[in-house]
């Protein structure tokens, strides 16, 4: 697992001025990469292809090239480092025939086969959340993980998301376990940032157990994950589990409308409400 917290903005200047001095063809040839589709790195009006400028800067960081295949490219990989370090990045809106994939062509998943496209979308998926596992209480959507991976692999599917995301995520849930690493698709939500019903059935598939609390197991799940593959921002300490930041919101909403008003003051005398004052407003 390639490791960018050394790499600096001037990194990044170093390779965009290599970039330069090369040009593309020659750049990308030399160190092994291949064009960005869709995200591009844009300084001073000029787009560069933001994983190679990122790979080549990892050189300058720590004297050790980032190879194209040790890391992804997309929103949640070298966007996403770069983004942190103060660049823009551009991005595809959305995995639509306008917006061209990682492959340089679209296929159809009805043509590729349904377990042939979730086979290439689960393989498709570990580098992305990977990227999310390095960063301390990050999560990734179903939407924003579907649409990545139909991107990189060139497959689009006209079914609904609910059709066969839960597939991949299960040859992930898989995967991890092969591996012995802690559950990478418990970093995966819904819109409304919990893990959804589906997670009980992966985790029973994987254990022969259904966790108490769905979201509760995950959170637990998604540190083991920040731990193993050792998020840099990870806390001293170990870090703790914590909800998705929308789902915690929401809990906290429900509370606060679950908590009682405190018991009104009485005055002593005639037991009537007292004003915030302290003084009744009846007795003097």
């Amino acid at each position: 697992m390639v490791d960018f917290s050394r790499v600096t903005a001037r990194d990044v200047h170093q390779a965009v001025a290599e970039f330069g001095r090369l040009g593309q063809d020659e750049f990308l040839t030399i160190h092994g990469f291949g064009r960005s589709r869709g995200y591009e790195l844009v300084i001073d009006d000029r787009s560069y292809d933001s994983k190679a400028i990122l790979g080549v800067a990892h050189r300058y960081a720590t004297g050790s090239l980032a190879a194209a295949g040790d890391f992804s490219g997309g929103r949640f990989g070298a966007a996403k480092v770069l983004q942190s370090l103060g660049f823009h990045v551009t991005e595809p809106t959305q995995a639509t025939p306008e917006v061209m994939p990682a492959s340089g062509s679209w296929r159809e998943a009805s043509d590729v086969g349904s377990q042939a496209a979730r086979d290439a979308w689960a393989t498709a998926a570990r580098p992305v959340l990977l990227d999310v596992a390095r960063r301390y209480h990050a999560v990734i959507t179903y939407t924003e993980l579907a649409d990545e991976v139909q991107r990189l692999t060139g497959i689009r599917s006209k079914q609904r998301l609910q059709h066969w995301i839960g597939a991949v995520l299960e040859r992930v849930a898989m995967a991890s376990k092969e591996r012995s690493e802690p559950n990478l698709s418990s970093l995966v939500v819904d819109s409304t940032g919990s893990v959804g019903s589906g997670y009980a059935g992966a985790v029973h598939t994987l254990t022969g157990e259904a966790p108490e609390d769905n979201d509760t197991h995950a959170a637990h799940e998604r540190l083991a994950c920040h731990r193993y593959f050792e998020a840099p921002d990870l806390p001293t300490d170990g870090g703790v589990p914590a909800l998705s930041p929308k789902l915690a919101r929401r809990h906290e909403r429900a509370r606060a409308k679950a908590t009682p008003p405190p018991a009104p003051r009485l005055c002593p005398s005639c037991f009537l409400a007292l004003p915030a004052s302290g003084q009744c407003d009846n007795c003097g």
